[in-house]
């Protein structure tokens, strides 16, 4: 008895189960699965749930939700279904005391039914369905559904309470509910309502808090140059990339190079801010200059140099044909000559066999260059 113990724990384990439910959970195939939620009792409980949730009653609906948790005549399948089912439902409904504290309780449930996702890989185990995480996911809506709603009277009043609350939990970053619920609040306001918030939002960065998301948003809303600079300066890095392809999208063509020339200029964002740059060079003529200047520094080259093959402008490969061709610095001849490799056009490739057939540089690149033209 004591070994089909053992082979059986270590079946589960192999499976991916850890030993805390590994006793209680089962592996089920989708055939059992679809076969368990079909049968007209547990039909008949589902339309129930959808009744409560129609009369919107959230504090009846929650109640029904939790006695199906402890039914102890459902079938596991049918009991996750059910909880699945209703823990959705509530989410879409005002929460009351009461329901907040069922799901509450639901959110420590473990899931109990599993399946083997991709058996062809592995057969790996996955939830069937997981209550626990449902219910935590309803209470995170609801969280960020209040939060959106009292910032957004906040904005109408002119308050800048949402600011200041933004801040003081920044560092929880934007999986927190009231931040995304702020953030919400923030992307749905009117240019009026966000340009009360503008100061407020300044000082709090400039004072090191970490109204970053905030920031962006007023930034793309209002086309604010000055707040775009304030925000690839000293931004968290995801919100410092995430401004880059934002200033391209809100500002006019100049005025967002102006954003992206200084976001170059931090090592963290350098080379997303190039390439972006590079977005732009096919329409401008100063961005274009920028990336053949940029060229020349072995922080920027390489970006420079993928940014610029992207554009497979003729003008640009003989330009940078020409450089290749003074060149007498080994490094260099590589940058440029890997600027011409990224660019699929015919003229970059005329240059390359230029280059090729005039033997400068050393035999390692030649050999190099031999082969990107397939030699």
């Amino acid at each position: 008895m004591a070994g089909r113990t053992v082979r059986f724990c270590a079946c589960l384990l192999a499976l991916g189960f850890g030993a805390p439910c590994a006793l209680a959970a089962r592996v089920v195939d989708p055939a059992t699965a679809r076969l368990a939620v079909q049968k007209p009792a547990v039909a008949a409980l589902d339309a129930e749930l959808v009744a409560l949730a129609a009369s919107g009653s959230a504090t009846e609906l929650a109640a029904r939700v939790e006695l199906i948790a402890h039914d102890a005549s459902l079938v596991d399948i049918a009991q996750e279904w059910l909880l699945d089912r209703g823990l959705h439902a509530l989410a879409r409904l005002e929460p009351t005391r009461e329901a907040r504290g069922a799901v509450a309780r639901l959110s420590l449930r473990a899931p109990v039914v599993y399946g083997i996702v991709d058996p062809d890989h592995g057969r790996r185990t996955t939830p069937l369905y997981d209550a626990g995480a449902t219910a935590r996911f309803v209470l995170r809506s609801w969280d960020r559904a209040a939060a959106r709603r009292q910032a957004e009277a906040e904005l109408t009043a002119g308050s800048i309470a949402p600011v200041a609350r933004f801040a003081a939990r920044g560092g929880a970053g934007m999986t927190d509910p009231v931040l995304e619920g702020t953030a919400e609040a923030f992307r749905a306001a009117g240019p009026g309502a966000l340009a009360a918030q503008r100061a407020a939002i300044v000082e709090s960065i400039a004072g090191g808090s970490r109204a970053d998301e905030l920031a962006l948003i007023v930034a793309e809303r209002l086309a604010d140059r000055a707040l775009y600079d304030l925000v690839v300066d000293i931004a968290d890095e995801p919100v410092a990339l995430d401004a880059i392809a934002s200033a391209s999208r809100a500002l006019d063509a100049s005025t967002a190079f102006a954003v992206l020339t200084r976001a170059s200029r931090r090592a963290e964002i350098s080379s997303a801010a190039i390439l972006e740059i590079g977005r732009l060079a096919r329409i401008d003529g100063t961005a274009r200059q920028f990336l053949l200047d940029a060229l020349a520094d072995p922080e920027t080259g390489p970006s420079a140099a993928s940014a610029l093959g992207r554009l497979s402008d003729p003008a640009v490969s003989a330009e940078i044909g020409r450089r290749l061709g003074a060149a007498t610095d080994e490094s260099w001849r590589r940058l440029l000559a890997l600027a011409l490799h990224l660019d699929p056009g015919p003229a970059a490739r005329a240059e390359l066999e230029r280059f090729a057939a005039s033997g400068a540089g050393s035999p390692h690149l030649q050999k190099e260059v031999r082969r990107w033209l397939g030699r």
